[in-house]
């Protein structure tokens, strides 16, 4: 007798590596690095220490949501940045200032952590969000449906089990009222 082929286990499958998500952001950033390089030195070296946390997370991040969390905080970065990269550009001497004083520091990287928190925290505060949303549509339709049954009776939901009166839009309550 010849011998079975074992079947394939998830173990000895080969693995396929998903196509990995492109994001054009790294690329993006660090064309305008080179032009604020071109433009001023001092200006580019603030924006690659400001920006460290960005490009970090450009090149180590993984996960489903890349390119959106790296879009998040890099635009925070980006926005903690530009107000010390302004301050280079009119005065170069600033340079040193800038990079070596922590409040400043703190300034760039606190701006990527904002960005971090909005990536972390926002999906959890659009839930909430839209949980309580849903709750008021479901009291308003709540509320239409119990003006319909005194309006129309039980009728209208299909209700068999209350005994039977007559609607209140034959009696003339509702706002179909019978010609005279």
């Amino acid at each position: 007798m010849a011998k079975k082929k074992k079947q394939p286990t998830p173990m000895r499958m080969r693995r396929r590596n998903k196509r990995q998500e492109i994001n054009p952001f790294i690329p993006l950033m660090f064309v305008s690095l080179i032009a604020v390089a071109l433009f001023s030195a001092e200006a580019a070296g603030v924006a690659v220490v400001g920006l460290a946390p960005t490009i970090v997370l450009g090149l180590t991040g993984k996960g489903v949501n890349k390119s959106e969390k790296l879009q998040c905080v890099g635009f925070m970065n980006i926005a903690g940045v530009l107000p010390f990269l302004s301050q280079v550009i009119s005065r170069e001497s600033d340079f040193s200032f800038i990079v070596s004083d922590p409040i400043n520091l703190v300034a760039m990287f606190g701006a990527a952590a904002a960005g971090y928190a909005l990536v972390y925290v926002g999906p959890m505060v659009a839930a909430i969000v839209l949980q309580s949303l849903a709750q008021e549509r479901i009291k308003s339709i709540n509320q239409q449906r119990q003006a319909l049954i005194d309006l129309w009776g039980h009728d209208v939901i299909g209700d068999k089990d209350v005994p039977e009166e007559e609607p209140n839009w034959v009696k003339g309550k509702g706002p179909i009222r019978p010609k005279s």
